[in-house]
């Protein structure tokens, strides 16, 4: 069986039909360019896949992640994506040979860990458990997910207006507030716009205050937030109704860790949600171990995901 490197794929379009036929993603050759030209994470190697006859059968993402241990280093993990195996040549082994081959060509590299999502729903995750990959507790999975329907209005929406300059008080303020944190805080500089150019976002959809700020998603009936962070409640609820006049239709707000913030949706009479589905896992490449390295958990966020 030979693996080849995504650069290596006879035609770019075998990836778009692989991910079509397993998770009915469109993912045309412009999507992992994207991602490999903005990506700090993934310019080095996209992923390994593994053809039968003429079709792509089963491709593995692979990402080089920054992380902070409990000693205060930065060190290099293997971040796991894109895990696809085509409906037609499913069981026949071709993906546990691609996660041997990446375990150990990484290891060899010098990475101790390799992480990746899931769901708990997923039939995958019983072949990750069985090739050593654990669930870990990440810092915030335990608070809730906000649900915050708006009133209807027929108000137009006011839009919000970022600068690419603005973007570097995002950066400033999720070091500030990460600085006791470990895992996955390690974020260049130019993160926020590198984020936005992979997935084609505009910068408007951040939004700015000089105490705060909220990495948003609009969606066709309201706004996913992603991350929010501010250094008092007075900065989140000025930036929460900034958002709110610029949103219709609901807000979804992923891991809402500051209760502060939770008080403020409270009050405006949102919904919350404690259990989730998602899971990071982890599987060392070494003898290191896990708890000693980083610790009981992981500090993670919605915009570190790979």
């Amino acid at each position: 069986m030979r693996i080849v490197s995504y650069d290596e794929l006879r035609d770019p379009r075998d990836f778009l039909e692989l991910m079509e036929a397993c998770f009915g993603e469109i993912s045309v050759p412009e999507h992992p360019d994207l991602l490999q030209r903005h990506d700090e994470r993934r310019k080095h190697e996209f992923g390994f896949g593994v053809y039968r006859g003429k079709t792509l059968a089963s491709f593995i993402g692979v990402a080089e992640l920054k992380v902070r241990t409990r000693s205060g280093k930065t060190e290099s993990a293997l971040g796991i994506h894109h895990v696809a195996t085509h409906p037609a040549f499913a069981r026949q082994g071709l993906c546990r040979r691609l996660f041997d081959f990446v375990h150990d060509r990484y290891c060899k590299e010098g990475r101790r860990f390799s992480f990746l999502y899931t769901s708990r729903s997923l039939v995958a995750r019983s072949l990750y458990c069985e090739l050593g990959y654990k669930e870990i507790l990440m810092s915030g999975t335990r608070a809730p997910r906000a649900l915050l329907i708006l009133p209807p209005t027929r108000k137009r929406p006011e839009r919000n207006r970022t600068r690419i300059a603005d973007l570097a008080v995002a950066e400033r303020l999720f070091a500030e507030a990460t600085a006791g944190e470990y895992g996955f805080v390690v974020r260049p500089h130019g993160w926020v716009l590198s984020r936005l150019k992979q997935w084609k976002m505009k910068t408007d959809y951040v939004f700015i205050d000089r105490d705060g700020y909220a990495f948003t998603n609009p969606d066709r009936f309201g706004r996913y937030i992603e991350e929010f962070i501010c250094r008092n409640r007075t900065a989140y609820v000025r930036l929460l109704n900034r958002i709110i006049a610029a949103t219709r239709g609901g807000l979804v707000h992923y891991y809402v860790r500051d209760p502060i913030l939770g008080a403020i949706y409270k009050e405006r009479g949102a919904r919350f949600r404690y259990e989730t589905y998602a899971s990071l896992m982890v599987k060392p490449l070494t003898r290191a171990s896990f708890p000693s390295v980083f610790g009981p958990r992981l500090f993670q966020s919605p915009v570190d995901q790979f």
